[in-house]
């Protein structure tokens, strides 16, 4: 079976169910701009899940909250090393409690729907001494994501993706951001931070160009699509 498809023609959480009650072996790729994952199955059940920066039940977590991006699945039967023990009903299942407290989250909070913009010197600064939870956070933060995006889209327990958030506000590390929400110019620091392509705190581009950090490019404003189909 090959399979392709956008996540407007069926949800991640609908996909894996296919994939599950049919029993599938394969490899599925997920991707949407600045971000690719690949999970491989064994008879309907995740086996292994690898991104760049993630890997294992986590990373499903959060792709669960993706609400636009492209996948392809194809069969294979290349022999993988598990990353994941929890069946793909569990994975499903956790990832739809955590949305259910994200949406308590946000009625409870204030300011859930304010943008957050990175300032890049405090990034560099205080990155290593930051926890994995404002690490996570931190790669969302885009100038365009609204809080309670970053909130769901983090994978985390939402308690503890909120008080990353603060972490990172009392930081100094990220600010409110209160201009347009999409920008040509893109800050790119070492490849920490790949989902970061929104307007940055440009008062260290300097620092950043010095060391050979700094890179610019354009933001394509194309939005294709693929069609589902299988055979």
């Amino acid at each position: 079976m090959a399979l392709t498809g956008t996540f407007q023609d069926v949800s991640f959480a609908e996909l894996l169910q296919m994939l599950n009650v049919g029993h599938k072996t394969g490899k599925l790729t997920v991707s949407r701009p600045g971000e690719q994952a690949v999970l491989y199955f064994t008879n309907g059940e995740i086996a292994r899940a690898d991104s760049r920066m993630e890997h294992g039940p986590e990373l499903v977590y959060r792709i669960l909250g993706w609400n636009a991006g492209e996948f392809a699945f194809e069969r294979t039967e290349k022999p993988v090393v598990k990353n994941i023990k929890q069946s793909t009903e569990e994975l499903i299942l956790e990832g739809m409690k955590r949305f259910d407290e994200w949406e308590r989250v946000e009625a409870e909070m204030p300011n859930m729907h304010v943008v957050l913009r990175q300032r890049a010197y405090a990034v560099n600064q205080h990155y290593d001494s930051l926890s994995e939870e404002a690490k996570t956070v931190l790669r969302l933060v885009d100038a365009r994501r609204q809080t309670a995006t970053i909130v769901r889209e983090s994978g985390l327990e939402p308690v503890v993706a909120v008080k990353a958030v603060t972490e990172l506000l009392s930081e100094g590390i990220v600010e409110e951001w209160q201009g347009p929400r999409q920008s040509g110019n893109v800050l790119q620091t070492g490849g920490k931070l790949p989902e970061a392509t929104g307007a940055i705190d440009s008062s260290a581009a300097s620092y950043f160009s010095s060391k050979g950090q700094l890179s610019a490019r354009r933001q394509g404003s194309g939005n294709d699509t693929k069609t589902l189909d299988s055979d």
